[in-house]
């Protein structure tokens, strides 16, 4: 059934994020946004500042286009980041000046305009809030994580952190959250007059039907996809579980898809496969591109994700857990955060206790010795992923409260 949405609903999403292919955030964005635009609301995506370094390798070379239906755009004409502090600022002062004549042309043309802003930092903040008091549109900002693990590794400093926190949530007029424990938080730190939604964790179903395997020979394989950086995603947890099952499935390999451009993480997660004595038996795919992630994900026996205890687990819903369910594949994942209110152990996935190698390596190994078992709840996860993650579902109920938030304030 096709959601209420109001008449002429335009929505500028503006964000410091690779377009149109990127990382978790990247997804997120993209997703929800495909759901929007096929429930007839006029949408336009802006990365407001180009982050593709040419050293690194470039993914995505056009300034605009669209991708999946949606329209998308670098406003400072180019997605490849300047090599100067100074070019970087004449970046950002050009992105901006594009970023208001677009949100300008949205008013223009007759439509309830919201500029919905991902994350992003102070400057833009204010000047995102400037441009939605000047031109009278809605500004929803989304939060997906608590602020002290945004700030636990900026260069900026405390007193930063500090500021952005005491101006920032103040801004919005919505504040869309991903889980419960944000919900909590945030509730007692924006305006009092401003209005909050949670909109859950999104994935595009149709991504991941069945695919053809990666390239080489078949193998079976349990397989990891997302960041190596330090322990967000308990990959060194993965690797030791992984070495005490291997003896008793001789014939399973480890697959590690992602890499962290200029650091040492993924030479350190190879050393310590050596050190275990598996690094023969796990490959490293280094970078993958959006489009082959499916192949890797979808062919695998286990999806496996040994996330630990930390608060950007609490308070955070992983987008790659989406992924693995909507394969229909078995998913190993620990109970953290809000992932046990939406999953059951044995039913629809199998929860390991976090920050234990002997717990997860518990769960793979009953994931991989009892196939029928890993069948039912592949499946199961899979049609909870459907019924509840889908980028529909979700782009459904946000718009339903859009459609009720925008009407009571045509009625004041």
């Amino acid at each position: 059934m096709t959601p209420e949405k109001p008449p002429g609903l335009g929505i500028v999403i503006a964000g410091e994020f690779p377009l149109p292919v990127g990382l978790a955030s990247t997804n997120r964005l993209m997703s929800l946004a495909r759901g929007l635009v096929e429930n007839g609301v006029r949408v336009h995506t802006l990365a407001l500042r180009p982050l593709e370094r040419p050293e690194e390798g470039i993914v995505n070379r056009e300034a605009r286009g669209v991708f999946n239906g949606i329209p998308f755009e670098y406003p400072c004409g180019t997605s490849v980041r300047a090599g100067t502090f100074l070019a970087r600022r004449m970046q950002m002062a050009k992105g901006m000046l594009r970023t208001a004549r677009i949100v300008k042309d949205f008013r223009r043309n007759g439509e309830r305009t919201i500029l919905f802003c991902y994350p992003v930092g102070l400057i833009s903040s204010l000047f995102l809030f400037f441009v939605s008091r000047t031109l009278g549109v809605t500004l929803m900002f989304e939060e997906n994580e608590f602020p002290d693990v945004r700030f636990s590794d900026a260069h900026r400093g405390k007193l930063y952190a500090i500021v952005y926190t005491a101006v920032v949530f103040r801004l919005p007029d919505i504040v869309l959250v991903m889980t419960g424990p944000l919900e909590e938080y945030f509730r007692h730190r924006i305006r009092a007059d401003a209005a909050m939604f949670r909109v859950l964790m999104t994935v595009e179903m149709s991504r991941f039907l069945v695919k053809p395997p990666p390239d080489g020979e078949p193998v079976r394989y349990v397989a990891y996809c997302g960041e190596l950086a330090g322990n967000k995603d308990g990959v060194p947890i993965l690797l030791r579980a992984y070495a005490a099952v291997r003896g008793q499935h001789p014939d399973v390999r480890l697959v590690i898809i992602g890499d962290e451009p200029r650091t040492n993480d993924l030479a350190n997660l190879k050393a310590l496969a050596r050190e275990l004595q598996i690094d023969t038996q796990v490959c490293f795919t280094g970078r993958v591109h959006r489009d082959e992630v499916p192949r890797y994900l979808c062919n695998a026996a286990v999806l496996a994700l040994a996330r630990p205890k930390s608060l950007q687990a609490e308070g955070g819903f992983p987008t790659k857990l989406g992924e693995y369910l909507a394969t229909g594949n078995p998913v190993v994942v620990t109970k953290v955060g809000d992932i046990p209110r939406y999953l059951e152990d044995g039913k629809t996935a199998f929860l390991a206790d976090p920050d234990s190698v002997e717990a997860f390596a518990g769960k793979l190994n009953q994931a991989l010795g009892n196939p029928d078992l890993a069948r039912r709840v592949g499946e199961n996860g899979r049609a909870l992923a459907l019924a509840t993650f889908d980028y529909r579902v979700q782009a459904a109920g946000l718009l339903r409260f859009l459609a009720q938030y925008l009407t009571q304030q045509g009625e004041h």
